[in-house]
């Protein structure tokens, strides 16, 4: 038998306290604190986060940040600090805001040998709880959504991209790539330029189904990940519009114009202030083209949309209501 693969588990946290505590429970009771080294990275919780951690899990090790890592700052701190502590581990990434399958430590074992002995970076597969049969978030092939269970027949199957949500990194493969670029993508899309950039560098990325956990996917759900013009149409009222338009420039909204603008020319060296104002001014112009369309035809846009990403019909009707 082959010896069992040490797994490095981060866990990015901020003021979400109940989820936390939630998932590193999930984790204590599958054995994996007392066998694995678990690293929260905790950036600048003001709800108590790193207090109750240091007085109920003392195994967990917990990092700091002051408020401005984000995501992929998170989770390149933790990766640096595991390399460095833990140099012959895996790494997992996992988003706190999960519930994990009860075998889910006895699956990750096994996928964490098949990633080492393929070289492979892989994803695991994240389920709506309304919706067993759909994948809320998994990865991607040639640009698609991987949303159902019959597009994963396989124990490992081909991706181009995947979600951070859980991701098994060999520790080789760690080391050959080093950290996310938290520069470029602080927040939103650290995990798709990690993984895009192992797969142009010929590391295999692989989805799991086996590797699962299940997530509550809400109608803001879907709505946070539609075009800015189609949230803009969905939004009640100017002064909610307006916070759409102003959102275009924060790092919390997910079509934020660092990131996108960051994703178009992401093998550019440098790219001037002006793309990302250009971006803006396109984003408040299609806005205010599509706000003279009939309701009829905005509403025929965002369904074909998310039909095309294969959203559940009943999601898709409840975000359709102010329409």
């Amino acid at each position: 038998m082959e010896e069992p693969i040490s797994v490095a588990i981060i866990l990015p946290v901020r003021n979400r306290w109940a989820q936390t505590c939630a998932i590193l429970q999930q984790l204590e009771d599958q054995g994996a604190i007392a066998s694995h080294p678990v690293i929260v990275v905790d950036d600048g919780s003001t709800d108590g986060t790193a207090e109750q951690i240091r007085a109920q899990l003392p195994r967990v090790t917990l990092l700091q940040g002051d408020g401005n890592l984000w995501w992929t700052g998170a989770i390149a701190l933790g990766m640096d600090y595991a390399l460095g502590r833990y140099p012959q581990a895996a790494i997992l990434w996992l988003n706190d805001d999960m519930t994990l399958a009860a075998d889910f430590m006895t699956q990750l074992q096994t996928v964490a040998q098949m990633a080492e002995h393929q070289g492979a970076i892989v994803g695991g597969v994240v389920s709506d709880r309304n919706h067993p049969d759909w994948y809320a978030f998994s990865g991607l092939v040639q640009g698609t959504p991987i949303r159902h269970p019959t597009q994963c027949r396989d124990r490992l199957n081909p991706a181009d991209t995947l979600n951070g949500n859980i991701v098994i990194i060999p520790n080789r493969v760690a080391q050959t790539l080093g950290l996310p670029d938290s520069r470029r993508f602080p927040h939103y899309g650290g995990d798709y330029e990690y993984t895009e950039r192992a797969k142009h560098q010929g590391i295999p990325l692989r989805i799991a189904p086996q590797l699962q956990a299940t997530v509550d996917y809400q109608p803001a759900d879907v709505v946070r990940y539609l075009p800015v013009w189609m949230q803009w149409s969905l939004a009640s009222g100017w002064r909610q519009k307006w916070q759409i338009i102003q959102g275009v420039r924060s790092l919390k909204f997910h079509h934020n114009m660092w990131h996108i603008v960051n994703r178009m020319h992401l093998y550019d060296p440098q790219i001037p202030r002006w793309r990302y104002e250009w971006f803006y001014l396109k984003k408040i112009g299609q806005c205010l083209t599509h706000s003279l369309l009939p309701k009829a035809k905005i509403r025929a846009k965002i369904t074909h949309h998310c039909q095309t990403l294969a959203i559940p019909p009943d999601l898709i009707d409840v975000i359709l209501k102010p329409l």
